[in-house]
């Protein structure tokens, strides 16, 4: 691994180095410069694309049927999905998403195969991250509250029919969740066990929806006095901006994240799509990175944030996939493509262009996931991370001088990838998985879906009725009562 040889043009945008052909060898995981051999006009070289939130689902939601509704909803048919070797799933989501190009990724693990085993699940995870050979964040969900909607559990049974409310009581509620003081230990102890160059640890906040106060403000002084990043769900969706608008009505929930002090450059936040203008700045100022998710925003019907308004107003961006690019097929070339067609403009007033969203999508997920936004990627001595693609491929009818950086942008899939580097490290090989049998792996985790698929069904009875409830709930607009008490379902047309 440490006699590795790449050479292709070097794509440079944001520091990259001079464009142009290039060649190195990988020594010790540090990019080393080569005399340039015949063929380096064959590829592109550049960083490797970062997915800035995910939750490396090896199961895609499609498989389960669950897609096509809004987030509220879709989190219901998420839950108590068939429990599958946690190996093989993060394995599989993470190799996935290499052959699509991301040589790193943010995992914010929120939904574990088994609840009282997530520490363990954690270091699994951890050694599927080392197997598949890719760098990755690890934040374990944290959360306290609200775990069946956007209000007290009890009002959410109250309203099930009492079979229902027995199954989701005996499933999903057998133990009150650990104190804020536990679960940020838990995450401390991990980055021990854990932590090393490879794998960073940070603490998972799910959402200032699901989190008490003391949560919060537990991980911000945390954060502060050890440094370790913070990743968390903001304003994902309309219903979370009223519920949290209703329950912080002074100044609203970015500030009353700032007031808890977990507005830092350390945080990254997840979706936004909901952020004003007025909080776009508040978290520019603080420094937060704001992950955009645009396939998923659009497939959970989110609404979206600009990346062109956020940018405008000074806020470090990134680019996640969360696990639900428009093909389904975990291809960040895809996403970036889609970003830029969104956020191109008009022909009076331009939006964002290749190089800013290749900075994006690189040293943007780079900085949100590993705290290094790494500008002088691909020189020598830089760390020995590279993508290499395809760029006969990509300019075979070409005729006229075309920008690499502009053919990259309009044309490259995960079909154009020949390589991808981590740490000087070969990890994909001719567009395959090289360092696990990806094929196999993803066989043998979607049989053992299978053999759970009838105890999901009748569980998805359960998941019907809570999702009935809610809707009902949402559309009498009982979230915007905030955190007070839900009336009796009689009186929902009144709230």
């Amino acid at each position: 691994m440490d006699t590795a040889r790449i050479a292709g043009r070097r794509l440079s945008f944001c520091g990259c180095g001079a464009p142009g052909p290039v060649a190195f060898s990988a020594r010790q995981g540090r990019f080393v410069a080569e005399s340039l051999p015949t063929h380096a006009d064959d590829a592109i070289l550049m960083p490797p694309l970062v997915n800035a939130h995910d939750h490396a689902r090896g199961v895609r939601p499609t498989a389960l049927g669950a897609f096509d509704m809004p987030l509220e909803l879709w989190l219901t048919a998420m839950t108590g999905t068939p429990r599958c070797d946690p190996f093989k799933v993060v394995a599989a989501a993470l190799g996935r998403q290499a052959e699509g190009g991301c040589g790193a990724v943010m995992i914010h693990y929120t939904r574990p195969q088994d609840a009282a085993r997530v520490p363990e699940e954690l270091r699994i995870a951890a050694q599927a991250a080392a197997a598949v050979g890719i760098r990755v964040a690890i934040a374990p969900a944290l959360r306290d509250r609200n775990a069946l909607g956007y209000t007290a559990d009890e009002a959410v049974l109250a309203r099930l029919p009492g079979p229902a409310r027995a199954a989701m009581r005996a499933r999903l509620l057998t133990q009150p969740p650990a104190s804020p003081d536990e679960q940020i230990r838990l995450v401390d102890e991990l980055a021990d066990a854990i932590g090393n160059e490879m794998v960073e640890v940070q603490y998972g906040p799910y959402g200032l929806e699901w989190c008490s106060d003391a949560l919060l403000e537990g991980v911000a002084a945390r954060s502060a006095m050890n440094g370790r990043r913070v990743h968390m769900h903001l304003l994902e969706t309309r219903i979370q901006r009223e519920y949290l608008d209703a329950c912080h009505p002074d100044g609203g929930p970015v500030r009353h994240l700032d007031r808890l002090g977990l507005l830092s450059p350390r945080l990254s936040v997840a979706h936004g799509a909901w952020l004003r203008p007025d909080e776009m700045e508040l978290l520019a100022e603080r420094g937060v990175t704001v992950a955009v998710n645009s396939s998923s925003n659009l497939a959970l019907r989110h609404g979206r944030v600009s990346m062109t308004e956020l940018a405008r107003r000074g806020v470090p961006i990134a680019m996640g996939l969360d696990g639900f690019t428009l093909d389904d097929d975990d291809d960040a070339f895809r996403e970036l493509r889609l970003n830029w067609r969104l956020e191109g403009g008009t022909w009076s007033e331009r939006g964002l262009g290749p190089a800013a969203l290749l900075d994006i999508a690189c040293h943007g997920g780079r900085q949100a996931v590993l705290g290094d936004r790494l500008e002088t990627a691909l020189t020598e001595g830089a760390p020995a991370d590279a993508l290499v693609l395809d760029r006969r491929r990509l300019m075979a009818d070409v005729v006229v001088p075309v920008a690499d950086a502009d053919i990259v942008a309009q044309r490259a899939t995960r079909a154009v990838v020949q390589g991808l580097w981590v740490a000087g490290r070969e990890v994909v090989r001719d567009g395959r998985l090289a360092t696990l049998d990806l094929p196999a792996l993803q066989a043998e985790l979607d049989a053992e879906v299978r053999r759970g698929a009838e105890g999901f069904a009748a569980w998805r009875q359960v998941t019907d009725a809570w999702r009935d409830v809610l809707a009902r709930a949402y559309g009498a607009g009982l979230h915007r009562r905030g955190d007070a008490p839900w009336p009796a379902e009689t009186d929902d047309t009144a709230a």
